[in-house]
């Protein structure tokens, strides 16, 4: 199979579209601040869309399968979508796995853009794969501590954004404070509501496995409950150097990455 980098997503998914029957754009991202495709850009081609959690589309699978056509994936990696002739990324992978995973049922090739800038890239691994000096900082202010990211954030005085993603290396356990203000009118609130009742605490993973998380989500979102998360922080050290490691390894899969890129032919001029 052959690889070809793009500067121009839409007119290498154009040309993939004239020269062969099934194409298959990858539309999932995996960096924190991702410049996203403009589907519109491609409407005018028989477009179909498709996320194989979503039983809904299931159908717009199957279409294109039998039709061929573009089929847009929703998730990151799309080697579950089954095969196809040509796959285009619309973001350049983070990790050289999710080139290798999602391209094992194409027969003829695949498509990568080329960054404008790898500092995106480079970020979410600063973000997602801190130093281990930066996550030793905030062991300082959250060892032990059931706190917010707000609150941490002004201890560590860094931005919070930051801290949000920088804090799941040190492996909290959320905790959602729950509390009524408006009862809503929309039937399908009702359960979550009654659950939360006069108030109450628990934890991410129950309030998900009790069925609730998407309507207290919500329900927060339209002003119906205040709804307050916290950070519960182990007391016993993480472990530093596998920690470290996990960033290394990070810095090196994104290398290998960067060289495949810039080393591949441009596919509009192939």
């Amino acid at each position: 199979m052959k690889l070809f980098a793009t500067s121009d997503i839409a007119t290498s998914v154009r040309r993939a579209h004239v020269d062969f029957t099934h194409v298959l754009v990858n539309r999932g991202y995996t960096t924190i601040k991702p410049v996203f495709f403009r589907s519109i850009l491609i409407a005018d081609l028989p477009v179909y869309q498709w996320g194989f959690w979503k039983t809904a589309t299931h159908g717009q699978h199957a279409n294109w399968r039998k039709n061929g056509g573009v089929l847009i994936d929703e998730y990151a990696f799309s080697d579950k979508s089954g095969p196809a002739d040509v796959l285009v990324f619309v973001e350049c992978p983070m990790t050289m796995q999710r080139i290798v995973r999602s391209s094992q049922h194409i027969a003829e090739y695949t498509v990568i853009p080329r960054p404008h800038t790898w500092r995106v890239h480079e970020q979410c691994i600063d973000l997602r794969t801190p130093a281990v000096e930066q996550l030793q900082h905030l062991w300082r202010f959250c060892r032990g501590a059931r706190m917010t990211d707000a609150e941490l954030a002004e201890a560590a005085d860094l931005p919070r954004q930051h801290v949000m993603y920088m804090r799941n290396s040190l492996k909290p356990a959320e905790e959602w404070v729950m509390k009524p203000r408006l009862q809503p009118e929309f039937a399908g609130f009702q359960a979550a509501w009654e659950w939360v009742g006069a108030g109450r605490s628990a934890s991410k993973k129950v309030v998900r496995e009790a069925g609730h998380r998407a309507a207290v989500k919500e329900m927060a979102r339209l002003g119906h409950i205040a709804l307050e998360k916290y950070q519960c922080y182990p007391t016993a050290d993480p472990d530093w150097s596998r920690l470290e490691k996990k960033r290394a390894d990070a810095i090196a899969d994104l290398a290998a990455v960067r060289s495949l890129v810039q080393s591949l032919p441009d596919h509009l001029q192939a």
